[in-house]
């Protein structure tokens, strides 16, 4: 009997080593893929940092393009706010000629440009 449970369990024996060689090689390719993968990942993070930092710094250049347009505007918005403080203080003194005679010229041109044209004016007459 002992003979014959020697041999069961050196048959239990190698089935199980049968079964834990494929086992244990496909834990070796898994573990490869997962390595290979890292890999493949580690340089595409390093891709897109390179992109995010040149994209940054595209964007910090047209900030400053940005930055250096608006001055202008931003100056001059001053400069007309400040126009028109002093013209409203002249205004206050009372008119002046030259100040009424520029606010004229002004209703005139803003008057000839907004009147409706010649040909929208006139009405065709009926030919009876």
């Amino acid at each position: 009997m002992d003979r014959m449970l020697q041999f069961v369990l050196a048959l239990v024996v190698l089935v199980l080593a049968g079964c834990l060689v494929p086992l244990l090689l496909q834990l070796y390719r898994t573990a490869k893929a997962v390595e290979d993968l890292a890999q493949s990942a580690r340089e595409d993070l390093k891709q897109i940092a390179q992109d995010i930092h040149h994209t940054r710094a595209s964007l910090d250049r047209v900030t400053g393009l940005v930055e250096k347009s608006l001055e202008f505007p931003a100056t001059a918005g001053g400069l007309a706010v400040a126009l028109v403080r002093s013209l409203t203080g002249l205004l206050d003194r009372g008119p002046s000629p030259w100040l009424e005679a520029l606010l004229t010229a002004v209703k005139i041109g803003i008057s000839f440009f907004t009147r409706p044209s010649a040909d929208a004016t006139e009405k065709e007459t009926p030919h009876e």
